[in-house]
């Protein structure tokens, strides 16, 4: 999962992938010369707490949790604190390296891993290091979809390394926006595109970038195929007023 992401991040940020799994593998090993594996996967996984929040020193950046920079992989490993989920791909790794099972789940709130012991899985908070149970994820779910959203199965079945690496990318794409950093949220609309090719929302967003950027022209068609595609969406009614008073002569991308 991580090594997908850190990929992705490479074209998007410049940072070399394989520095930063030169340095992940180096980590690994320089702990696992002093700290000989455990049999059960229960001790295993009191291990993996100690490696990771302990002998690495990662933690939780609370003040400034929505950064992009607590979304990139490799800013959070150089400076050991990010969000819950960058810090769930990086513990995520470091559990497979500790033969210990675990994925993210399709939870919509937060990045949450299902780790399993011996005869059942836990649900483990990676941001808050600690595991948590049904009751509290539930109030987790209700404090993100408001109070009469009830939690589901369907919130805790696992989820595809894709499926990660796109909720990974919305997530970076909606802080970079938040940053006006519209350069960095393009290259990572591009990335979503080729995964979704043709998806009318991510079109959609697209489009507001170029709009941002002062490119119109493309913008304009990014709108047009939204409002194609998606004619009975609200969005679609703003989006023809917006296209009529947009200026729609050829802009030069940046």
């Amino acid at each position: 999962m991580i090594f997908r992401i850190l990929g992705i991040e490479e074209e998007i940020t410049g940072q070399s992938f394989a520095l930063v799994r030169k340095t992940l593998h180096r980590l690994w090993l320089d702990w696992l010369k002093l700290n000989p594996l455990e049999d059960t996967v229960e001790l295993r996984f009191e291990q993996l707490k100690t490696l990771f929040y302990k002998d690495l020193g990662f933690s939780s950046d609370w003040q400034s949790y929505y950064h992009s920079k607590n979304w990139l992989i490799s800013d959070a490993l150089s400076r050991r604190c990010g969000n819950g989920t960058s810090l769930a791909v990086l513990l995520h790794y470091f559990a497979r390296k500790l033969d210990i099972e675990c994925h993210a789940l399709a939870f919509p709130a937060q990045t949450i891993l299902a780790v399993k012991l011996t005869d059942r899985f836990i649900y483990f908070d990676a941001f808050a290091g600690e595991q948590k149970s049904l009751s509290q994820l539930e109030v987790i779910h209700r404090g993100h979809k408001g109070n009469l959203a009830r939690l589901l199965s369907d919130n805790l079945e696992p989820i595809s390394s894709s499926q990660v690496t796109e909720r990974w990318l919305g997530e970076l794409k909606s802080a970079c926006l938040r940053e006006d950093e519209f350069e960095k949220a393009l290259r990572v609309s591009q990335v979503l595109l080729r995964l979704k090719p043709g998806d009318p929302h991510e079109m959609r967003d697209r489009g507001f970038i170029y709009q941002q950027l002062d490119c119109n022209s493309v913008a304009i068609n990014d709108f047009e195929y939204f409002i194609e595609q998606c004619p009975d969406d609200p969005l679609s009614k703003i989006l023809k007023v917006q296209i009529h008073s947009m200026d729609s002569q050829p802009a030069i991308l940046h």
